[in-house]
């Protein structure tokens, strides 16, 4: 069990969203059943779902009757919880939150694109990519990159939109980079200069 210390999947019953909470609980989970605990059998990977669900989950589970060969089984367990959680998921809540995502301060292109893309999933839209395009040219922080999307038009796809915006952070991190290594070879150049200059004017 030590490979497992502060690594053990936990639900968040507390979370206002209870169906994405739930599904990064079950990610988890399937995971470590996946993985460190593949070799466990059915029976005692429940027991170790159990566990991990939390109070509040054992308490709803106390509600629930079960045949002897049900109780056996994962799917059961996945099944129960997530018809408990997904009548308490507000679509219109989901989409509130989802047209409110803006790329904050701090966070990479990836990573606000991933959430995006996460939030969309509760969302119910017919066409979710369609949405997630749009979403990005109005929460994207770069008005440079804004502008490059809004310039393509309506030909602007999902996939054009990751490009577009992948390739000028890119190559804005290359030329900052490029700028920084500039600037410490200007530095050490007037650093030797000073040196070699000092050196002169303390000669007898």
């Amino acid at each position: 069990m030590d490979i497992l210390a502060g690594h053990t999947p936990q639900m968040d019953w507390c979370k206002t969203d209870l169906v994405t909470a739930w599904k990064s609980f079950k990610q988890h989970v399937e995971f470590m059943f996946s993985g460190p605990l593949k070799k466990k059998g059915e029976v005692e990977k429940c027991s170790y779902f159990m566990l991990w669900i939390g109070e509040k989950g054992r308490n709803i589970y106390s509600t629930w009757t079960l045949t002897a060969d049900e109780g056996k089984l994962l799917k059961t367990y996945y099944d129960r919880f997530e018809s408990y959680v997904k009548p308490r998921s507000n679509v219109i809540y989901n989409r509130y939150r989802f047209h409110s995502k803006q790329q904050s301060e701090g966070e990479t292109f990836e990573q606000f694109v991933t959430e995006l893309q996460v939030l969309v999933k509760d969302c119910n839209y017919d066409n979710s990519d369609e949405m997630v395009r749009d979403r990005i040219v109005f929460g994207v922080k770069n008005p440079k990159v804004r502008k490059k999307l809004i310039n393509i038009g309506s030909d602007l796809t999902l996939a054009k939109a990751l490009v577009t915006a992948r390739n000028y952070e890119l190559s804005h991190a290359q030329a900052r980079d490029m700028s920084k290594i500039d600037l410490e070879e200007v530095n050490m150049v007037a650093k030797s200069k000073f040196k070699k200059k000092s050196d002169v004017s303390v000669k007898p």
